[in-house]
């Protein structure tokens, strides 16, 4: 059972509504490709230090790749075919049918994480039973360029 660092939509909805609000007043007619490219646009940067600033994301590093799969049209099959994440690892950490929010919780997740955990882990915990993510389990992930 996953248990760890899960979202709520109570819990992000609000930043969420804040995001769209903001990004709909500057005209953005892509919101959620908005918030994907600033989320790269920080990995490049993290990258430049010689840090994988994805793997700060952790448990959630599935459900965001999922969130982009999905918004530059991958199919579902394809995209699990491709990562072989666990979908129950995926569906765990993902805000069904709100992922702005879901990126918000996972951006949240990983800022957390960057104070007190090594920029290169990879062994993060689902529950406190002792099962975990591998990220290194999964060499389709997405990978930073340094």
């Amino acid at each position: 059972m996953i248990t760890q660092f899960l979202p709520s939509l109570e819990k992000f909805q609000e930043t969420e509504q804040q995001y769209i609000e903001y990004f709909t007043a500057k005209g953005e007619k892509d919101i959620l490709g908005r918030v994907i490219s600033n989320i790269r646009g920080n990995i490049e940067l993290q990258a430049s230090q010689g840090v994988d600033g994805w793997l700060s994301y952790g448990v959630y590093l599935p459900s965001i790749e999922y969130i982009i799969a999905m918004h530059q049209g991958e199919s579902e099959d394809a995209f699990y075919g491709r990562t072989q994440y666990p979908r129950e690892i995926v569906s765990a950490y993902t805000i069904p049918q709100h992922p702005i929010a879901t990126l918000i919780a996972a951006d949240k997740y990983s800022r957390i994480h960057q104070q007190n955990t090594a920029p290169n882990t990879t062994i993060w915990a689902l529950n406190d039973s002792g099962r975990t993510l591998d990220l290194n389990d999964y060499p389709n992930r997405l990978k930073a360029r340094i």
